[in-house]
């Protein structure tokens, strides 16, 4: 069983405090908070760093330190440089309290209804563990990110009669895939909306049809997802649900139903983008179905537990994003995004297929040799004016989507492929290279869309 010291636990509950100061200086305007969070992210990201492996350590200290040069360079106020260390706060929010869902949904007794009713389907219907992997991972994914995939594993594994391990895993990664490219409950796609001041509904529809049809290139690759060594797992469990496990499944449909209403009704009624609605369900909306359902105090109870932990869970992330931020803002200081859209213009000679191509292959190979997708994204499409290369904001928000969601699954240090790697007891590498054809075809689709949805946009069809 894992140890937390009692100085994580306490990093665990700044990290809470400066996405609660955040949301205050987001929702009441109040302008001491903006000191209080970046503070507590300079201490998270000092702390990060004692706790990361050498080669993410180099990355994050390279990146400071040209962060700290460009500032120093063009005579920016100390003010300025703590406040870029909050800068992506936004994101650490989602992080911290996205996972809230799944504690309550878990304390709830939804996900124990939702493993009894795969079962008793089992019984009636032909097994289909692959495609339920899958589904589960991309509807459950697009509410609990990166914790779908053991929970997703975890439930197959105790329901399906048997089924082969790698390939369940191999099934689950592309479902996690799919949610990347739509879901406003991810980091990345948050990114994308404040990164180019769009809204869900600027990319949402966009991002829905390429996710369906990456959905398709995943069906077309099914039989070419059998590894060489089978490794069939057999569950001779037997299905005893309660009655009551009915109603807790009806309960966990309303549960997320409701929860999806809410984000885009919001969206739309509030001043607030995505990100925050998402981050104030995060924080309020399990609390509301725990006082309804009278199971207040053990939720709180197991969400304090989770706050407590999350820095010994979160801090490369923590520290990743926080050095993205600050990288970022240094950035904007220079004209190093002319140069580079000066670059990318010659290269691509204007042509937003060849731009496309490009954007998303360096996205790729920069993830496999360990660069973070978070720190290329914004240190590439933030540097970038979609107006001079003749596109929209929302054509460049679905082409850095598309680069984000590829790249994550080409690289062997990314944190959904290792938690692949882990449920399925293969190598990281391998499992990269076992994907590597299917996200070679998924990379040549991609270009193909966004040129199309370039037409569709360019021409008003």
């Amino acid at each position: 069983m894992q140890k937390i010291s009692i100085i994580e636990r306490l990093l665990g509950y700044i990290t809470f405090l400066a996405v609660l100061f955040y949301l205050a200086d987001v929702i009441f305007a109040m302008p001491g908070s903006v000191y209080i969070y970046s503070t507590a992210a300079a201490v998270l990201l000092l702390f990060s760093l004692l706790k990361m492996n050498r080669f993410t350590k180099s990355i994050i200290l390279l990146l400071l330190g040209a962060g700290l040069w460009m500032f120093m360079y063009y005579q920016e106020a100390f003010s300025i440089m703590l406040f870029s260390l909050g800068e992506n706060m936004n994101l650490l929010a989602l992080f911290i309290l996205v996972p809230l869902f799944g504690v309550f949904m878990s304390g709830a007794g939804f996900l124990k209804a939702l493993q009894h009713a795969l079962q008793k389907r089992e019984q009636k219907h032909r097994s289909r563990p692959y495609l339920f992997g899958y589904v589960l991972t991309a509807g459950m994914g697009s509410l609990l990110n990166l914790g779908s995939m053991p929970l997703v594993h975890k439930i197959g594994s105790e329901s399906f009669t048997s089924f082969e391990n790698k390939r369940f895993g191999l099934l689950i990664i592309r479902g996690f895939g799919f949610c990347m490219l739509w879901s406003p409950y991810f980091v990345n796609v948050a990114l994308i909306l404040v990164l180019y001041d769009l809204s869900w509904t600027d990319i949402g529809g966009y991002g829905l049809i390429m996710a369906a049809c990456y959905s398709v290139i995943v069906a077309l690759f099914f039989r070419s997802s059998v590894f060489s060594i089978p490794d069939e797992r057999v569950n001779r469990s037997e299905n005893k649900a309660p009655a009551a496990l009915q109603k807790q499944l009806r309960l966990f449909l309303l549960f997320v139903v409701i929860l999806l209403s809410l984000s885009f009704l919001l969206e739309m009624m509030l001043p607030f983008g995505m990100l925050t609605v998402v981050v104030l369900l995060g924080l309020l909306y399990p609390l509301i179905w725990a006082a309804v359902l009278n199971m207040f105090r053990s939720y709180v109870e197991e969400a304090h537990e989770e706050i407590s932990w999350s820095f010994k869970r979160l801090y490369n992330e923590l520290g990743i994003f926080i050095t993205a931020g600050f990288f970022g803002e240094a950035l904007s200081l220079s004209p190093a995004g002319e140069m580079l859209t000066r670059l990318l213009m010659d290269w691509s000679g204007g042509l937003v297929p060849a731009l496309s191509a490009l954007l998303i292959a360096v996205a790729m190979l920069l993830a496999f040799i360990g660069i973070h997708p978070v720190i290329i994204v914004i240190g590439i499409g933030g540097s970038l004016d979609p107006a001079l290369f003749g596109v929209t904001p929302s054509f460049m928000g679905m082409l850095m989507l598309a680069a984000w969601t590829l790249a994550t699954q080409f690289s062997p240090f990314s944190g959904s492929v290792l938690m692949a790697s882990h449920l399925m007891n293969v190598p990281a590498w391998k499992l990269v290279k076992k994907n590597t054809p299917f996200l070679l075809t998924v990379y040549v689709v991609f270009i193909f869309l966004l040129s199309a949805l370039h037409w569709f946009q360019s021409t008003g069809v």
